[in-house]
């Protein structure tokens, strides 16, 4: 766009954007084009990027620049000031704070600059380790923006998720940017899981406290139907203005003409992903956004609050810290985390996630899958659960790496003791089978790395022999399952029933869903006013139709009302104001 720079064509873009509902813009300051080689900024440049501010604003639209565009797309864009990459290196951050300076003096103050985006990605140029040293070169940059803009808010453009490198986990980073930031581009072959997924991380954002806005996602629509990207889209946009995130944005607005450029002469997916198609035509993807403007237009969240999350889904530390000599495997606790999440939600539950070390009072812990936890943490536990508390615990055995002991309270807390014999790695089953009440659910254990120490009854009941126990404890109770099934169902495209073990989990609570829609394809959210609930979101995240039961009267979505039944169409979302 920069170079080459063509007015009337951009215009003609935002205009479209506009048109469609479209409030906020992420553009790149591409730095090849923008800088020089000691980190100033071409005045030609910086007047092109003052010019696209003006025509935004005329469009009442607003902008969030991304400064540093390392990775973008299949390539890694160079920095004049730094041809070695060493991004981080003091010896070359000072020339990467007078590039930031340059372009943010220049706008600051301008009414269409909404935030700043220190990066795109910028840990896919640079990987590093060194969590001290992506601190400071964080806290800098963000210190230097402060100095010039302040009160605006800053990210830092990287994707803060739990499966990330360490440094930009989202516990590494909260403190110093304003806002967390995740970049998705999730695959799944169970669309329930997928799109709950998505959920999930952005839940898992907001649990530490901090404005959280979903930074980049989408789909390239030469690899998918243009009917389920739209469906996509709205899923994602009303299930993330449920949770109250800060924003969205989709990757990307128009899908790209020059096939011949880098990267898409060898990406050429890359191509694809707009919401309008490079001749400027709408895609019923862009229709889905314009669908969804028209909903901020008539609900606004500042009049309700957010209902109490009363299952609290545990983080072990050692998935954002480095604990000496604990090789646990992020991409795992990742998944258990997101599948326990995913679980709680087909049930109708409200689930947030704690960090264990920051564990307070609540009705039902999950520590899903988990191979570890703080010794002082299950101490915590122990206390809430006499208190009245309910835990549940799935144990997870790498059999690969089996010098490891989750707990040390096995029988102090789950009222049981390991019946594994000395120097054996672990028990494993090609399959669980539960029968719990009137439901039996059979769990095939796809993972043949994860299995069980091996456990006994010492006074727990047992509710599924050898698998599953359940004891009491004060005045609550824990539950232990003793092998990891949330990452066996994450292995499943078809998880069948066991979503239901977290709904008895629940009962045994005293947990009503407010909303029971009857499918466990449906995510349930709802707001509340003066305590009670007020607006009630269903979102369908299957790729069939779904009926369920109505409550309220629609205020916004596709679905179809007929009488008291809600036909959910696929993939599509609907609101509903209860009276």
């Amino acid at each position: 766009m920069w170079r080459f720079w063509n007015l009337e064509s951009i215009c003609e873009d935002l205009d479209k954007l506009s048109d469609i509902g479209v409030n906020t813009l992420r553009i790149f300051i591409l730095a090849e084009d923008f800088a020089l080689p000691n980190g100033g900024v071409k005045k030609e440049s910086l007047r092109k990027f003052l010019k696209f501010l003006d025509e935004a604003e005329k469009r009442k639209l607003k902008v969030f620049p991304s400064l540093l565009v390392g990775h973008m797309s299949g390539k890694n864009w160079p920095f004049p000031w730094d041809p070695e990459d060493i991004v981080y290196e003091p010896r070359v951050l000072y020339k990467t704070l007078r590039f930031i300076s340059g372009i943010v003096e220049a706008a600051r103050g301008h009414p269409a600059v909404a935030g700043w985006i220190i990066s795109n990605e910028i840990t896919h140029v640079r990987k590093t380790e060194d969590m001290a040293l992506f601190r400071l070169w964080l806290e800098a940059i963000v210190r230097t923006i402060k100095s010039l803009d302040p009160g605006k808010p800053i990210s830092l453009g990287d994707g803060t998720v739990p499966h990330k490198p360490l440094p930009v986990r989202p516990e590494n980073v909260a403190e110093v940017v304003d806002y967390l930031s995740p970049h998705l581009y999730l695959y799944d072959d169970n669309p329930v899981r997928h799109g709950l997924t998505y959920m999930a991380i952005l839940e898992y954002c907001l649990s530490l406290g901090k404005p959280t806005l979903l930074e980049e996602f989408g789909f390239p629509t030469n690899l998918y139907t243009e009917e389920s990207h739209a469906g996509f889209i709205e899923t994602i946009l009303v299930g993330s203005y449920a949770l109250q995130a800060s924003g969205a944005f989709i990757w990307c607005a128009f899908d790209f003409p020059r096939e011949e450029d880098e990267p898409y002469l060898w990406e050429p997916h890359e191509l694809f992903f707009g919401i309008f198609r490079k001749d400027g035509s709408p895609k019923p993807a862009a229709e889905a956004v314009k669908r969804f403007s028209e909903l901020l237009e008539i609900l606004d969240w500042n009049s309700y609050e957010l209902p109490e999350k009363e299952v609290k889904i545990v983080v072990p530390a050692v998935l954002y810290k480095r604990l000496p000599f604990t090789f646990e495997n992020a991409a795992d606790i990742s998944k258990a985390l997101v599948q326990a999440y995913v679980l709680a939600k087909q049930n109708g539950l409200n689930a947030t996630f704690t960090r264990e070390e920051k564990i307070d009072e609540g009705r039902l812990f999950i520590a899903p899958s988990l191979p570890r936890l703080l010794t002082s943490t299950w101490r915590n536990l122990l206390e809430l659960v006499e208190r009245g508390a309910v835990l549940y615990y799935s144990h997870a055995r790498y059999l690969t790496n089996p010098h490891v002991s989750s707990t040390h309270l096995w029988e102090e807390l789950f009222g049981v003791k390991p019946s594994l014999k000395a120097g054996l790695r672990g028990v494993y089953r090609s399959e669980i089978t539960l029968n719990l009440k009137t439901d039996r659910i059979v769990i095939p254990a796809m993972r043949k790395d994860i299995g069980s120490t091996g456990f006994v009854q010492i006074d727990a009941e047992i509710l599924e022999e050898e698998i599953f126990f359940r004891a009491k404890r004060g005045k609550g109770m824990a539950f232990l399952m003793t092998y990891p099934i949330e990452l066996y169902l994450y292995s499943l495209q078809d998880i069948g029933n066991a979503y239901k073990i977290y709904g008895f989990l629940a009962e045994n609570t005293g947990l009503k869903p407010f909303y029971s829609p009857g499918s466990p394809t449906i995510q349930v959210e709802y707001w509340t006013k003066r305590g009670k609930p007020s607006i009630l979101f269903l979102i369908n995240h299957s790729y069939h139709s779904v009926k369920t039961a109505t409550m309220g009267e629609k205020i916004w979505g596709r679905p179809r009302v007929e009488g008291d039944v809600v036909i959910m169409p696929p993939k599509s979302a609907a609101v509903f104001e209860l009276i």
